[in-house]
Parts: structure tokens; sequence; C-alpha cells
């Protein structure tokens, strides 16, 4: 347990009854059921032996997860967190002890977990690698204290985005099942240059071709937020294909030295893990645009996708003449994703700077529209009403010059609902999921200006489809498939969202507000006030009245629900 003295001493006795609930109802069951037998409880740790390493994996991932959505939804300080060591060894057993160098080596493992977290042995990650449904990171070699040597060590992945299809179900009520049409997964092309910086360079152009084959609408393509998961990992294609629900994958690699680039694609098949297609590109660097083309266009012939020839023409239709213009606008992308106020300064710096090289570059527009909106959402600008006329500005200008581009139909759309021009907004939302359809981010914007306009039902159905088109979606998908489940009257379903979305962002006033408002309207007081508390240590002066009426919400009567539950579980008004 992490943190044991800290909360002993600030709480005793509250920590004690969480501890041996823990322990009760979820530790003691768990490791039960996955074969495993408890050693010996050490206060704040505990010693497992099992039959298998398999069974230790499955038991410990479990716990941990549990424990991340229980402890959610309490201010920072005051969650309960465990690190796990695994090795595979033998052991001294003495009456109903084990000893031996191999029990300490497991220890050590437990020391350089993170928070949260399960570190595992060389040895124990042979047995289970390929053979359970977690993926690992390879922490390479470490020194353990007191162990001689050196130790490679490897960690769970515990992500929580990392749904398994079985977690995506659960939640979504959607099943990861193949598509009828042709369905793909882009997955980050790898850097062979030997400079970091040029990170960008091979994301953008598989980004690049991502994108443009998303607007084609007689095939299924699985957004970024899912496929750069795997970056800088290994890949197995057929495990890719179960995770994303995908007949195929792209992937390949990008080599950038001097004014010179070798770019090598292959399509492969996650069914049975055989090439379809493959090819290799030298060429200048004033070529890549050409180069992507080719890729796509190579894709959609192998997958004897069909489109219309005013399909083609829209969906290769040039949207940049300078490399150098291209390359500011993803060096601004990469500090976009960001998600900080200082990358999304520095992103709308480089897109302005874009622009300034080629005016009128849709990529640029689009991005810099996308960063402000952002940035007047989350408070990262001064003057959040300056911010928004401007994307309205550059939504306008992008829909005039090129009305075939999805792109200002989404912006605009999101801004009109923030305006409380519903028809106009769900209109904007639909054209540009036309113009993109497997779009996921459109997909999820429009589902939030149902939302807003109160049509609960087409909101899951659109957020749900965002969902399926980015298996490991973004957390802000989250909360609009939780007030579609909410306003058709699926509370449980509702709460259940809420307090995974707590996992993936707990310090979040937007997740924990809505959280405590779904507990006080369930009736459960107690953890409506943990909640609350929540709420108050991230904000000291929030305002039920204020925060409520935020939200554009079509029907007034739904505003003052909002702000009658939130009072209920103790917040200010």
């Amino acid at each position: 347990m992490v943190g044991y003295s800290r909360l002993m001493a600030a709480d005793e006795a509250g920590t004690l009854e969480r501890l041996k609930s823990m322990r009760g109802e979820l530790m003691v069951p768990t490791i039960a059921a996955n074969g495993g037998r408890i050693v010996k409880l050490m206060g704040d740790g505990v010693l497992v032996v099992f039959d298998s390493v398999a069974g230790a994996v499955t038991a410990a991932a479990r716990i941990q997860k549990a424990v991340q959505q229980s402890e959610a939804a309490r201010p920072a300080d005051k969650r309960i967190a465990f690190r796990v060591g695994i090795h595979l060894g033998d052991v001294i057993v003495d009456g109903g002890d084990v000893y031996g160098e191999d029990v300490n080596l497991a220890a050590r493992l437990e020391g350089v977990a993170p928070t949260g977290g399960i570190c595992l042995s060389e040895d124990a990650w042979h047995q289970v690698h390929g053979k359970v449904e977690l993926s690992f990171d390879d922490l390479g070699e470490r020194e353990l204290k007191n162990i001689p040597g050196r130790h490679r060590v490897f960690a769970v992945n515990l992500d929580p985005a990392r749904l398994s299809p079985e977690q995506f179900e659960e939640l979504t009520g959607e099943r990861l099942e193949l598509p009828d049409k042709p369905s793909l997964a882009v997955l980050p092309f790898e850097n062979l240059s030997g400079d970091p910086d040029q990170e960008f360079f091979a994301d953008g152009i598989s980004e690049d071709i991502l994108t443009t084959l998303s607007k084609v609408s007689d095939m299924v393509v699985i957004a970024r937020n899912s496929t750069f998961v795997y970056k800088d990992r290994a890949r197995d294609v057929r495990q890719i294909g179960r995770e994303l629900g995908v007949s195929h994958v792209l992937e390949g690699s990008v080599q950038k030295g001097g004014n010179r680039v070798r770019i090598t694609a292959q399509l492969i098949d996650t069914r049975t893990g055989d090439h379809v297609w493959a090819e290799r590109y030298d060429r200048t660097l004033d070529d890549i645009f050409a180069v992507q083309d080719e890729i796509t266009r190579e894709v959609a012939v192998s997958l004897s996708v069909k489109m219309t020839h005013g399909e083609e023409s829209r969906i290769w239709a040039g949207t940049s003449q300078s490399f150098e213009a291209w390359e500011c606008v993803w060096r601004a992308t990469m500090q976009h994703y960001r998600m900080t106020k200082e990358g999304n300064a520095e992103a709308r710096r480089l897109y302005r700077k874009a622009l300034e090289i080629e005016p009128g570059s849709t990529f640029a527009l689009t991005g810099l529209g996308w960063a402000l909106s952002v940035a007047a959402g989350y408070g990262m600008v001064q003057d959040r009403k300056a911010a928004l006329a401007e994307v309205e500005s550059l939504a306008v200008e992008l829909i005039e010059l090129d009305a075939s581009d999805a792109n200002g139909h989404a912006l605009m759309g999101n801004l009109l609902a923030n305006q409380r021009r519903y028809d106009e907004a769900i209109a904007a939302g639909e054209k540009a999921i036309e113009l993109a359809p497997s779009m996921a981010s459109y997909h999820a914007v429009l589902a939030l200006i149902l939302y807003y306009a109160g049509r609960y039902e087409d909101c899951l159905t659109r957020i749900r489809k965002a969902m399926r088109l980015s298996p490991f979606f973004p957390h802000w998908f989250l909360w609009p498939l939780a007030e579609g489940y909410r306003g058709t009257g699926q509370m449980e379903k509702a709460l259940k969202v809420l307090q995974h979305h707590a996992t993936r962002a707990p310090d979040t006033l937007l997740v924990q507000a809505r959280l405590a408002r779904l507990h006080a309207d369930l009736g459960n007081e107690a953890a409506a006030c943990t909640a609350a508390e929540t709420v108050l240590s991230l904000d000291p002066h929030f305002s039920a009245k204020r925060w409520a009426k935020s939200w554009p919400l079509r029907d007034r009567s739904e505003t003052e629900k909002f702000i009658a539950g939130l009072r209920a579980a103790g917040l200010p008004e």
C-alpha cells in the first residue's frame, strides 16, 4: 500500500476500515479465484503464492483496476493505492510461511512499480506474454535494492483507456465485431531517422493517411486515439485486430535524411497475419504528399473499396502545397495533443506561422480552430469571447474555401451549439459526418450537440458510433455516454460509465460534479458527499448554479434539475 503511514496518521480508523473492506470483499476472493493463497499480512502489504504466473497477473490486474475505480471519487490525498511485484521462482516453505531470494526479488519488484502498477521479472513475463488479455511494457534492465546484478523488468499496461472487448461491451452495450465493410487501423509509422525530433514527421505522415482514408464512406477507419497507443511497442497484428475490431492494419516506417525520404508501408490481414500489399518509396521531401496519396489509393484498391467519382475527387484533392507549412502544422498538432495550456499556446503560434507560409491551408485553419475551441473551453485564454469569435471566422473561411471539407462544418456545429442554435448545429454536425464518416471525434461532437438539444436516444447512438471508431477513446467521450444513459432513464449504466470516467480523469471537475449529482439522484448519500468533497478540493469556490448554467441545455428545466442534484450532494448553490 502506497502512503500507508501518511493515511494512517490522517485517519487511522477510517483507513483501517477501508483497507479491511478491500481485503475481505476484493483481494481474498479474487486471489482465491485465480489459484492464489495468502501467506501472510504485513500491515501495509500482503505476500501471496499462486499456482501459476497467469493467475498472479490476472488477480493483480483485477485488484488494481477495482481499487482505482473505487477510490477515484476521493480527493487525491485520501486515495488508497497499491504497488505489486510478481516473480517466478523457488521458495522455502516453513510452516505456513515462505522464504528465499526469489521472495526478496518479488518484494524489490514491488518497490520499483509505479503507484497503482504491477511489475514482473523477465522469468514471470515469459510465462504470460501472449497468453493473457493484457499488454506489457518493457522497462529495460534495472538495479534492484540488495539484489546482485541487473534485472529486466516488465510492467503490466493498466491504462484504463485500453479496454478489453468485454469491457468495451459492458460500458457501451456494443460488441467489437468486424464491420460488414472493409475495416482498417493505421498504426503510427516508425521513425528510422535516429533523430527524436523527427517523430512528428513520421506521426504526421501516418495521421495524414488515416485522415484521408476516414473520408471514404465504404470503409471503417479507426481513430488516432486508438491506433497511437501502439506507438513504440511490439505489435501483434492479430491481437490488434481483436482489440480494435478490424480486419486489416497498415503499418510502415519513415527515414528522413536531408532532402530525401524513404517511406515503407505494408497492409496486413489481422485474421491471418499475411501481408496483402507492401511497397517502398524513395523520394524527395517535395513528393511526400504524392506518396501519401499513392499509399491511400493502394490501400483502397487492395481492400476493394468502392468510391464514386465525386468522392475520389474530394478525397484526393490537395490540401497543402508547402512542405514547410505542413511541417509547422504537424509540430503544432503534437503540441495540441499534449492538452496543456503551454502546449495549446505553442500549437496556436505554429498554426499561425503555417498560415503565414501558406495562407488558406485547410490543415492549419482546422488546427487553429480546434486549438482555440479547446483553449476557450478549458480557460487557456484570457478573452474567451474573442477566441470563440475567431473560431467562427475560421469555420466560415474553411466552408467558403471548400464546402466539401468536413472540418469547417464540425467546427461550426460545435460553435452553434454553444450559441444555443441547436437545429443549425445538428445540421452542421451531420454534414461533417457525411463528408468524413470515419472521423470518431465528429461523431462525438454531434453526440454532445444532441445532448444539449435534449435528444438523449440520438446522443447514445452517435457516441456509441464514435466509440466504435475509437475503441480506446479519449476520456471525454464518456460523459456524453453517461448523459445519454441518464437521459433515457438508465441510471445504473450512467453511474458505471462515470465511475470508469473517474478512473481515467479523477481530478477533473466535469467528472466529479456529474458523479456527485448522479449519486444524489440515486440516493447514494455517502458516495455523493465523497464526490462533492472532491469537487470542493478541486474548486473551493464552486457554485452549483454557475456551473450548471455553463452548459447550453435547450430544456431549462434540465438545468434546474442539475442544480438541485448538485445541491442535494452537498455542494453550495
